[in-house]
């Protein structure tokens, strides 16, 4: 049975999305400090984008659930020759169910007061999480690099590129808003750009990924135009 995926159609409507998302938040951030009365805007939780269970993290949840599945199609389309192909593409389909799971239910912060009792959550570290995650990202590093340096370098070279992009937000900025918390709190603009810029590069990195894998499906049976 073939899938079809219209490559471009998808992307675009993704990147719409996000833009969108973006655009909504910033546009109600401006008036909220503009107003500067948080009672009257309660409902900019709905569109924040450092907020739980609203709009924007039902989206990036989603970006990474589409990631998943994707990564799901390539695991199915290794041949027996690629057996241990197959399985990189589906271990990197669960890390990504973890991810869409931890984005709508935040696992990382509860793991981040369990980290509380074990070092001074203070500036650059403020968000603990990251220690943790960190050191994941440094294992999955040197799991699959062999995995992807095999590939055509240009390959190779985007999934670099759509790495940087997502960490530099999830791990770079977000350590940039710890330290602004910690030094300043959660109310202050500053705080808001650093968090902004976070989401955005984190949304805009999966989006990435998912044109990539896309592309690597193109080769296979799927029907993608």
């Amino acid at each position: 049975m073939n899938i079809v995926l219209h490559k471009n159609s998808i992307i675009k409507f993704l990147f719409f999305v996000a833009i969108l998302l973006i655009l909504i938040h910033v546009s109600i951030l401006g008036i909220y400090y503009y107003i500067a009365d948080p009672d009257r805007f309660d409902f900019i939780r709905m569109f924040d984008l450092d907020m739980e269970r609203n709009v924007p993290t039902l989206f990036s949840s989603a970006l990474l659930l589409i990631s998943s599945f994707l990564f799901y199609l390539l695991s199915k389309e290794a041949s027996e020759v690629e057996k241990e192909s197959r399985l990189y593409w589906l271990g990197l389909c669960f890390v990504f169910i973890f991810l869409s799971f931890d984005e709508s239910t935040k696992i990382h912060e509860q793991l981040g007061d369990f980290s509380e009792q074990f070092i001074e959550a203070t500036g650059y570290l403020h968000y603990p999480w990251v220690i943790s995650y960190a050191f994941l990202v440094f294992v999955l590093g040197v799991v699959y690099f062999r995995f992807f340096w095999k590939m055509e370098k240009k390959i190779f070279w985007s999934f670099m590129g759509a790495a940087v992009i997502f960490l530099s937000g999830a791990l770079g900025f977000e350590l940039l808003s710890a330290n602004e918390s910690s030094q300043h709190g959660t109310k202050g603009m500053l705080y808001s750009l650093l968090y902004t810029i976070e989401e955005t590069l984190e949304m805009f990195g999966v989006i990435y990924l998912i044109y990539i894998l896309l592309g690597l499906l193109e080769k296979k049976y799927f029907m993608i135009k």
